[in-house]
């Protein structure tokens, strides 16, 4: 790999357990060496308007305390004018998706406060939609570099495989959000270079309320737009109508793709609501139904079954890490007719939906911040003192 000044860049070499002496155990190795409550960690993060307040994947920075550089998405006009000349003439670059000139500042940020005091770690929460500059300037970062993947791997591939497959060594670990995007990183960077580690949720914030009566009817809550299957859900929707079925469908999003069903009296639609109201609405439904296109994380699956609703959804990508058979139900993609029969069989036997409520309660304490962040924290201390994450046993268990 060459790096932007023409000159080689050489990641370090991870060191292995069978590379460590026989006077010395691996353990006893990173022990010796600076503990994470020492590390510096700088995380690159960045929000969109359609997460909630203590949802998505940022809240990894607080829950490891990381130092965070986050972009500035201002409004003033100086500001503007320097955006729309930096996208006219430095930044029309196809293979970057939601790549703003604030998060070229946010890259160039780091690279020049690491000229002055280095990181021991820079972690870009965002790799596919937040890295470039740290990778084309690679040698003027002295630290290890982590970058986590959200996106399928298809909307990546040409990325790593063609328009930036020289500067895909710049990366010193690869974390993935979904079991279905190892095969193609470990063949982008190699084995020991990719783990996976979930995506986590905050159940402190998202939680059960206490248990009500029963209730009249049945309610089904769809949250968010980011591939879902418009299509899918437009038809359940109106053969339930169709069936006269007693259900209400409550559907949260800054826009949706619903067509025949829209204008139906038991669709309901929200957007931009408070966060608390959200978290209501979890609550009382029977469940999430979340037909998707793909998916690798998903939040509202992760905040439904934190609020013990469990989940109907689509068996793609990597939605079957965080959703199985006791907290939920998974069905092929495109499928209609069976989700329309599961909801039947819901409005006749409510408990059908309730008996898995503990269930999806227990499945997101799973993947709890917490949890999550001490899996990270290991891997951070791995990284920084050049051991592989997979050969200490980081890897998600």
């Amino acid at each position: 790999m060459l790096s932007a000044d023409g000159r080689p860049y050489a990641p370090k070499a991870y060191v292995h357990p069978q590379q460590v002496t026989l006077t010395s155990s691996l353990s006893t190795h990173l022990n010796t060496s600076r503990p994470i409550s020492e590390l510096r960690i700088v995380c690159v993060a960045k929000r969109w308007k359609h997460h909630t307040a203590s949802g998505g994947y940022d809240q990894l920075a607080r829950v490891v305390g990381a130092e965070v550089v986050q972009r500035d998405l201002r409004r003033d006009i100086p500001h503007r004018v320097r955006c729309k000349l930096w996208e006219r003439f430095a930044y029309p670059k196809s293979y970057l998706l939601d790549y703003r000139y604030e998060d070229w500042l946010a890259e160039r940020a780091v690279l020049r406060s690491s000229q002055h005091s280095s990181p021991d770690i820079v972690h870009v929460l965002y790799g596919d939609e937040q890295l470039d500059l740290l990778l084309r300037r690679r040698r003027q970062l002295s630290c290890p570099l982590i970058a986590t993947f959200h996106l399928p791997t298809y909307k990546v591939r040409q990325r790593f495989e063609e328009t930036q497959k020289h500067l895909v060594s710049g990366i010193d670990l690869a974390v993935v959000v979904g079991t279905d995007q190892l095969p193609a990183f470990r063949n982008w960077l190699g084995s020991e270079r990719v783990i996976y580690i979930p995506h986590g949720i905050d159940t402190d914030r998202f939680c059960p309320a206490e248990p009500t009566a029963r209730r009249e009817g049945v309610r089904l809550i769809t949250v968010g737009h980011h591939m879902r299957d418009w299509k899918a859900l437009d038809k359940i929707i109106y053969q339930c109508y169709v069936q006269k079925l007693a259900v209400q469908f409550d559907v949260v999003a800054l826009e949706h793709g619903l067509s025949s069903s829209a204008s139906l009296p038991n669709v309901h639609f929200y957007s931009q609501i408070p966060e608390e109201q959200l978290i209501q609405l979890y609550r009382e439904a029977d469940a999430l139904l979340l037909p998707m296109s793909y998916a690798t994380a998903n939040n509202a699956a992760l905040e439904a079954l934190a609020c013990g609703t469990p989940v109907i959804s689509t068996m793609v990508g990597g939605i079957p890490d965080y959703v199985d058979d006791t907290c939920g139900w998974l069905f092929e993609k495109g499928e209609v007719a069976r989700i329309v029969d599961l909801i039947g069989g819901i409005c006749n036997e409510q408990k059908i939906a309730s008996s898995r409520r503990g269930a999806a309660r227990a499945k997101a304490l799973v993947f709890s911040w917490k949890r999550v962040a001490e899996k990270m924290r290991t891997v951070y201390e791995a990284v920084a003192h050049h051991y592989s994450p997979v050969a200490v046993g980081a890897a998600w268990e």
